[in-house]
């Protein structure tokens, strides 16, 4: 746990691999929902890892933690957003062609 505590407190909560809006456009939608899935447990594994720092970390490595958990949960409405994108843009096309088709 310790060597986890020094990785946060050398400032490389900002080394998170996070994709561009544009970046995940190029995704399907059996992607972004498992990315959405992924980063929802990576949230709740956070959280957990957080209430032990509050009980036996350093002072501020549990703040450290919440604003890695604040990035990850603005980095998972991204992904939701582009999801819902995705979902809605293939209803447009599937309602456009059953339009076509009738």
């Amino acid at each position: 746990m310790a060597k986890s505590v020094d990785v946060l407190e050398k400032g490389h909560e900002d080394a998170l691999p996070m994709l561009t809006r544009e970046e995940l456009y190029g995704f399907g939608i059996i992607e972004l929902s498992e990315m959405i899935m992924s980063i929802e447990h990576a949230i709740g594994y956070t959280e957990g890892y957080r209430f032990l720092l509050l009980c036996f970390g350093n002072e501020g490595s549990s703040d450290k933690t919440k604003m890695l958990m604040k990035r990850l949960e603005d980095y998972l409405f991204l992904v939701k957003e582009v999801y819902r994108f995705k979902v809605n843009e293939k209803k447009r096309k599937e309602n456009f062609l059953k339009g076509v088709n009738a």
